[in-house]
């Protein structure tokens, strides 16, 4: 597969959860958080045998217009998490649609994550959130202490009260406060062993529209060269064609994909390969 010839690099995400003073992990329905660099991570303690399906729901309000964004791979016991590589800008509400194998259904608490609209425009290409999910299981919780010179504040995962605890170091001025805060660390492996496509970088001219889902292609001087694009699945096969670009911007559906997945790009500038690159349809 092409992807076995790309760069690959170590990237580690740290999240500094400033809803949780104590490491003690949540327990369902309770759920934590963490966003940094486009990224969301939602983590938590399950307790409960005979569960068919986890489902990770979103919303942009606290309460309506909820919708499945993936599911939980592991359903065992214990740590489970969800990496939500494709948030959208602002709040992110999630929650979890939990069904047992008896038929019993029921919802997490909810959880509010504000992402940053220049953090998504700026993320690297990453893969579809179902193969992210096979990162999950590297997902520690590490102790870190925090020093700040205003008050720790603790959101309980309803997001519907806030209350502030603060701990005072006897070392330091009295307007500073220390607390120890979980950290959710999520490490991408170097060798892609585990996930194909993660430290691809962003084209300039051919890239997939964070806030959108489609595919935008770009060129201020189209008119000035014979601009074509070719479009690649994972077994290099052709699965769209642009002959010629005929605009300074083109928008593609992402449908005309027909699958969820990584794609390799070809552009072409008369007729000789000015770029290649990928895009992900999510």
């Amino acid at each position: 597969m092409f992807q076995s010839k790309a760069y690959y690099f170590l990237l580690i995400l740290s999240f500094t959860l400033s809803s949780f003073t104590t490491l003690a992990q949540p327990i369902l329905p309770d759920i934590a958080g963490a966003s940094e660099k486009g990224i969301n991570v939602l983590s938590w303690t399950c307790q409960y045998d005979g569960i068919k399906s986890i489902a990770v729901q979103r919303s942009a309000d606290s309460v309506y217009n909820y919708s499945t964004v993936g599911y939980v791979k592991n359903l065992k016991k214990g740590l489970q998490a969800f990496i939500d590589g494709h948030p959208a800008p602002g709040k992110n509400w999630y929650r979890l649609y939990i069904v047992f194998n008896s038929d019993l259904t029921w919802y997490s608490n909810r959880l509010n994550l504000v992402v940053d609209s220049a953090d998504i425009r700026n993320k690297r290409v990453l893969p579809p959130n179902d193969s992210l999910q096979k990162l999950a299981a590297n997902i520690k919780i590490e102790a870190r202490p925090v020093t700040s010179e205003r008050p720790v504040t603790s959101t309980p995962a309803t997001g519907t009260t806030t209350t502030t605890t603060t701990t005072t170091s006897t070392s330091a001025p009295a307007s500073t406060t220390t607390a120890v805060a979980p950290r959710i660390v999520l490490t991408i492996p170097d060798d892609g062993s585990e996930i194909e496509g993660v430290s691809y970088i962003k084209s300039q001219h051919v890239f997939t529209n964070p806030f959108t889902g489609h595919v935008n292609l770009e060129l201020e001087d189209y008119n000035r060269h014979h601009y074509s694009v070719n479009f690649y699945n994972d077994k290099e096969k052709r699965v769209l064609e642009i002959p010629r670009v005929t605009e300074p911007q083109i928008i593609i559906d992402k449908r005309n994909f027909q699958r969820k997945g990584i794609y390799k790009f070809e552009l072409r500038q008369d007729r000789k390969v000015l770029e290649t690159g990928y895009i992900t349809i999510y």
